[in-house]
């Protein structure tokens, strides 16, 4: 019997209008009242993940930036960085190729220049702010993750480029014109595996949803793996279960299913 649903945000859990529709928020809600744990393992901030959980509760568990801030239900937290050295390092690169790159602290954006797009992304209306600054000169600290944006066609390209640069940090993509950079040994399995142990539950009573290379580690290590139907190629392929249905259609779709015996 499953205990505990992981489910990423964007194209996951989030509607094409990055909202959770009512009857996905309803399955959520009744799931949670009846005793199964319920995580949110995104490549986003803290605090986006906890207001979007609004719409069913906020009694659960955030795996943040990829694995790099792990909130427990008990509010206890679990934190990982990228050091300061080898931020420079990486925006040196991103400066070299013309790669618009933001990293974060405090729950904070840091940019070197503000891009249009910034006023628009979830992360930042739910951020404190938007700090513009020199990465090389400035004062900066330690961040949970670096984020490169590039031209859907380069993606692919710039990610084996970095792999090979950079082979001290893990490197993943979480849709065609966002790379990530986190701490070695930090995903979004070792943030779920670190949910799992505080609650004493076992990865067989685990199930999960992604769309996005960012997630194959979290479906391929759970007990149940869930894609659903718009993810990528290489992700389906790992996956237990692959739904019918997209995005959040999706995820209601195989609850129901897998939890049919509470949402009849």
């Amino acid at each position: 019997m499953f205990k505990l649903v992981a489910m990423d945000l964007d194209d996951t859990l989030l509607d094409e209008e990055k909202k959770v529709p009512k009857d996905t928020a309803d399955i959520l809600k009744r799931l949670h009242d009846n005793g199964i744990h319920i995580v949110i393992s995104s490549g986003r901030m803290t605090p986006t993940q906890m207001s979007i959980a609004k719409a069913f509760t906020q009694d659960i568990s955030y795996i943040s930036y990829n694995g790099s801030v792990v909130v427990f239900e008990d509010g206890q937290r679990a934190e990982f960085d990228i050091p300061v050295d080898k931020i420079r390092e990486v925006v040196r690169y991103c400066n070299e190729e013309h790669l618009y790159v933001v990293i974060y602290h405090n729950e904070s954006i840091y940019a070197q220049t503000y891009e249009e797009g910034l006023r628009y992304d979830i992360d930042t209306i739910n951020a404190r702010s938007v700090e513009i600054m020199d990465f090389l000169e400035g004062e900066i600290f330690p961040t949970p993750k670096i984020v490169i944006l590039a031209h859907p066609d380069k993606v692919p390209a710039i990610v084996k480029d970095v792999e090979k640069r950079f082979p001290n940090l893990f490197i993943t993509r979480s849709n065609s014109a966002v790379i990530e950079f986190m701490p070695k040994g930090v995903g979004k399995e070792s943030g779920l595996k670190l949910v799992c142990e505080h609650l004493g539950i076992d990865r067989e009573e685990v199930i999960a949803f992604g769309d996005n290379y960012n997630d194959m580690s979290m479906v391929e290590w759970a007990g149940m793996g869930v894609a659903v139907a718009n993810s990528v190629d290489d992700l389906k392929a790992v996956a237990d279960k692959v739904s019918v249905k997209e995005r959040s259609e999706g995820v209601a779709e195989v609850l129901r299913e897998v939890f049919s015996d509470i949402l009849r």
